[in-house]
């Protein structure tokens, strides 16, 4: 495992581009995806999934490009070729989904407060051996199943 700690400052600049993410999708009229919006969660996605982006960047001493009017599929992945995947739960798994590259290094980060866990990482298609296959063809992949982040390509 490996922790970041972002400042108020890196804290304001993930969040804002969270809820433009979500402005921007809201202004398109485009739809949530998995179920976010049956269980109101598509604010706290966009939110929380920007700072897992920022701190992982962070981490990784690279360049984080804020991503907000743009189709993200069509960029490589949310940090360089890196996707990332971030939840409040402190015991949350890695959800690997059908629409991901699944050719890509996935990486599971905690966040609590201004402090980001990462828990480890996989490749997508490694799900399919290691994780539970669950509601809307998601595979859950528990911490216990993911390499370490000293291992991460």
């Amino acid at each position: 495992m490996t922790t970041i700690k972002l400042t108020r400052q890196e804290m304001r600049t993930a969040a804002y581009t969270g809820v433009e993410r979500n402005l921007n999708a809201l202004s398109k009229n485009l739809t949530n995806l998995y179920g976010a919006s049956e269980r109101k969660t598509e604010w706290q996605n966009d939110v929380v999934g920007a700072i897992g982006e920022y701190a992982l960047a962070k981490h990784l001493n690279m360049y984080w490009n804020p991503a907000v009017d743009v189709d993200l599929d069509a960029l490589p992945g949310d940090v360089g070729t890196y996707q990332i995947r971030t939840t409040g739960w402190p015991q949350g798994c890695l959800l690997i989904r059908p629409r991901d590259k699944m050719e890509a290094p996935f990486v599971l980060a905690v966040i609590e407060g201004n402090i980001v866990t990462f828990k480890g990482w996989l490749y997508g298609f490694e799900s399919k051996t290691v994780g539970e296959l669950r509601d809307n063809d998601t595979y859950w992949v528990k911490q216990d199943k993911l390499h370490p982040m000293d291992r991460l390509p």
